[in-house]
């Protein structure tokens, strides 16, 4: 008999429910590592859920709502410190994958008037970090400011949302009607 390979028609046939059982294998272990990782809350591929616990709430604590929020005249844009509260779910950093936890997202909408020209574009701000605190520098105007809870991949509970009102105002303007955003 020659020495070397054999050619493919004598090579021995393994038989067809090997190759059946090894898919399956590689399958579960897929499935387990997918599985495991958002057990332990660390993975980007963890999706945690968007529907909160019943009862649960999201409030903007500050500014509170109507709240007409003034600054120096030396300044273009006023700080807006603003504060959020959770109850019935857990506010932590987006890294963190747990069902019933996120991080806050703040929608800044400039109300428009007919008097100031187009209106301003509308501005996010992610708290990726899990802070219940912002500062925003706005500029003189009228705003709705929008939070939502939002789960490690960012995307929104189902029903958390809280909504306030301000005006904010330079000194220059606060005799009158606020100045356009």
């Amino acid at each position: 008999m020659p020495l070397g390979p054999r050619p493919d028609s004598q090579a021995p046939k393994a038989p067809s429910w090997v190759g059946f059982v090894s898919s399956l294998l590689v399958l579960g272990g897929v499935f387990f590592f997918i599985n495991s990782a958002c057990s332990r809350g660390g993975s980007e591929h963890c999706v945690a859920s968007t529907v909160p616990r019943a009862g649960a709430s999201i409030a903007i604590v500050t500014p509170l709502d109507g709240a007409i929020i003034s600054g120096p005249s030396s300044q273009s844009k006023v700080p807006v410190p603003v504060t959020f509260s959770a109850s019935g779910v857990g506010v932590a950093a987006a890294s963190h994958c747990e069902d019933g936890t996120g991080h806050f997202r703040l929608k800044i909408e400039p109300v428009s008037r007919p008097d100031c020209g187009p209106p301003r574009e509308v501005e996010f701000r992610e708290l990726t970090d899990g802070n219940l605190e912002i500062t925003l520098l706005l500029a003189p105007g009228a705003y709705t400011l929008t939070a939502q809870l939002t789960n490690s991949e960012s995307q929104p509970f189902v029903g958390l949302v809280a909504v306030t009102h301000i005006t904010v105002v330079g000194e220059q303007s606060a005799a009158g009607s606020p100045a356009c955003p």
